[in-house]
């Protein structure tokens, strides 16, 4: 049956055609307009829900319809040759093609692979390279990370999520990729869910962890895949459009830099800031090291007479300081002594070598967790600085730094924006009447959030909890619960971990009960030892 020809098959059509019945999702969507807000939004997560379990079933059958034109394809070979060369000069031919990726059975027509990416690009509407990747992440569904696709079939992740731990696995090799997939599946069904930069952040941690090698391929990988594209605009003429793939570390700095110029020009220069950003990369190509400015003072002619004695050629404005990156990183990993990652903000997890290669021409701010706010010592801190810093409203640098270096992203829940460029915000709002009543600026009441999300926050009816291991929970106005940072630096840096909470007395109770029933349990094993010494 085509596609043209589908209709519901519970519906019956009159004489022309048209279904009597509506299909039940409309039904459904009738419904829901008499849903209130709390409702609505159990009607997207479920919705979402559905949606990751149906792209479940679609890689499925992807992978399936794959396998058939493999099998097709190869008794259609079959067929037609024995695979057998007529001699050793046509097999070192045939060897040949092979070696410079020439198919050597072009001449049969299109492989399995190629046949399924013109079914699904035409079932999709999706063009070659999207249909192969969807290929690539079928077979990853079915045989190379199934504990990973069983989240996406329970609705636990979605297929960008999906896709993401398929690309970012590519390069183990077969004998760690189990225990990545276990371990990663293990560590996702542990947490909330998650926006994709930390979900990204999960998944280049255990790759890490499990499989050293495949973090020294994806080096040499991203080294060798450079490059910078300049293409027309295929929706736009008269305009083109860039396209590059470059180290981390140098996105980083192209774009600091980008921004640096940007933001040389005067206040009153007309152009916005994204317009500023793509004349600055003109301005690089030209050569120049400075943005002209476009304001009217800097754009109308002088009329005065020009003094014989100054320079009639104007100053250049000062080129801005080197870009600024930021890079939370072990000691230890700078030191050589381990090959822990390191967290770029913006980019993501980056290896050990490249942390080192950032390190050596840069300068630091060195973070010490084990003191309060305000301490000079670490042996010795200062507890009265300390205290005096909580009650100001404004954090120190220091502070701001700690609180940034243990999050990857706006705590908001979803969010992808970069921290370092993010707002501090009081979780319990800092009374600026009586700063000592309440809301101290203090490491446990502070999170990073995004100047959109602050906003939300303070003037939409969320409201946000921190629990005493930077645990952020916002609450929306519908009621409904999400964990921001289910995932975030401290994972990635245990000594960021803030000191534990002290000891309560229910909690000491508690441990009570365990430890009398450890020690009963010890000497009943003591005492069956005893009475039954060896040999049993």
């Amino acid at each position: 049956m085509s596609l043209e020809s589908y209709s519901d098959p519970a519906g019956a059509a009159d004489a022309t055609g048209v279904p009597v019945s509506q299909p039940p999702v409309l039904a459904r969507v009738v419904e829901d307009e008499s849903l209130s807000k709390t409702d609505l939004v159990e009607v997207i997560a479920h919705c979402a829900s559905t949606i990751a379990s149906a792209q479940f079933r679609l890689l499925t059958a992807i992978s399936l319809i794959h396998e058939e034109h493999e099998e097709d394809y190869g008794a259609e070979i079959g067929e037609l040759t024995d695979g057998r060369a007529d001699s050793p000069e046509q097999l070192r031919e045939f060897a040949a093609r092979g070696r410079s990726g020439e198919d050597p059975r072009a001449q049969y027509g299109p492989n399995g692979l190629e046949r399924t990416i013109a079914d699904v690009g035409a079932v999709l509407s999706l063009p070659p390279g999207r249909a192969r990747e969807l290929i690539i992440d079928a077979h990853a569904l079915r045989y190379r990370l199934p504990y990973t696709s069983s989240l996406l079939a329970s609705g636990r992740i979605d297929l960008q999520r999906f896709h993401i731990a398929v690309a970012r696995t590519s390069l183990c090799g077969s004998d760690t990729i189990d225990e990545v997939d276990a371990c990663r599946t293990a560590a996702l069904s542990a947490r909330d869910h998650l926006s994709t930069t930390r979900f990204a952040a999960l998944v280049d941690s255990v790759v890490a962890h499990v499989d050293a090698d495949a973090v020294k391929r994806r080096r040499a990988r991203i080294d060798a895949d450079r490059n910078i594209q300049v293409r027309p605009d295929r929706w736009t003429p008269g305009q083109s459009r860039l396209t590059g793939t470059v180290p981390a570390a140098s996105g980083v700095l192209i774009d600091q830099r980008l921004t640096q110029l940007a933001t040389s020009v005067h206040d009153a220069d007309p152009r916005t800031h994204a317009q500023r950003r793509a004349d600055a990369l003109t301005a690089f190509a030209n050569g120049d090291t400075t943005l002209a400015c476009r304001c009217d003072t800097c754009t109308t002619p002088n009329t005065e007479p020009a003094d014989s004695d100054s320079d009639p050629t104007p100053a250049p404005m000062p080129v801005g300081p080197r870009a600024m990156i930021h890079v939370v990183a072990n000691q230890s990993t700078l030191d050589g002594k381990d090959d822990q990652p390191g967290y770029l903000d913006g980019v993501g997890v980056i290896d050990a070598d490249t942390v080192r290669e950032l390190a050596a021409n840069a300068a630091f701010d060195y973070l010490d967790t084990g003191v309060g706010v305000g301490a000079l010592d670490p042996r010795h801190p200062d507890h009265a600085a300390a205290a005096r810093a909580a009650l100001r409203y404004v954090p120190s640098k220091k502070l701001l730094s700690l609180v940034r270096s243990g999050e990857l992203c706006c705590t908001f829940p979803g969010c992808t924006n970069p921290v370092w460029h993010a707002d501090v915000d009081h979780s319990t709002p800092y009374a600026h009447h009586n700063p000592s009543s309440g809301g101290l600026t203090v490491r446990a009441n502070l999170k990073p959030l995004c100047r959109f999300h602050h906003r939300t926050k303070t003037f939409g009816r969320w409201r946000d909890y921190q629990l005493d291991l930077q645990t952020a929970i916002f609450v929306s106005p519908t009621g409904h619960t999400f964990v921001g940072n289910a995932f975030g630096g401290l994972d990635l840096f245990p000594k960021l971990i803030p000191d534990k909470p002290p000891d309560h007395p229910a909690r000491r109770s508690i441990d009570t009960i365990h430890a009398q029933r450890r020690a009963k349990v010890t000497r009943a094993e003591e005492k069956w030892n005893e009475e039954n010494p060896p040999p049993y």
